[in-house]
């Protein structure tokens, strides 16, 4: 799939990705087939601006809400919420910059287990 996703396109990557910030083991082998085919950079971007900033406060809590998998009709909705309020609010984009660089960095070894394994399922498809 190259970087333009349809709209079922876009919500399994979400869905797939919302995975990593469950309060239970992450199954990194099944979040990586799940994204078998989607391109590398739009992989990378959905997590860190789309995925991250709605779901990464479920890590922070002491007692996190979710346990086994996101709601996904809540995550398209507040995904959705999210791009709509960066585009019609200026002050939005600045905070949620700042987020972004933000999340990167406090999900940089998340984001490497996941990247970690589609290079290991790219390796074992053409190996």
């Amino acid at each position: 799939m190259g970087s333009i996703l349809t709209r079922d396109e876009r919500i399994r990557l979400w869905s797939a990705l919302s995975d990593a910030f469950v309060d239970n083991k992450v199954d990194y082998p099944a979040i990586a087939r799940q994204l078998a085919g989607f391109d590398r950079a739009a992989i990378k971007a959905a997590f860190f601006e789309e995925v991250a900033p709605v779901c990464y406060s479920n890590l922070q809590t002491p007692i996190p809400p979710i346990w086994t998998a996101f709601d996904s009709a809540w995550l398209v909705e507040t995904i959705d919420a999210n791009q709509q309020a960066r585009r019609s609010s200026t002050f939005r984009r600045m905070r949620d910059r700042a987020l972004v660089a933000y999340l990167r960095n406090r999900l940089r070894e998340e984001w490497h287990r996941i990247e970690r394994e589609l290079e290991r399922q790219d390796s074992a498809e053409t190996g």
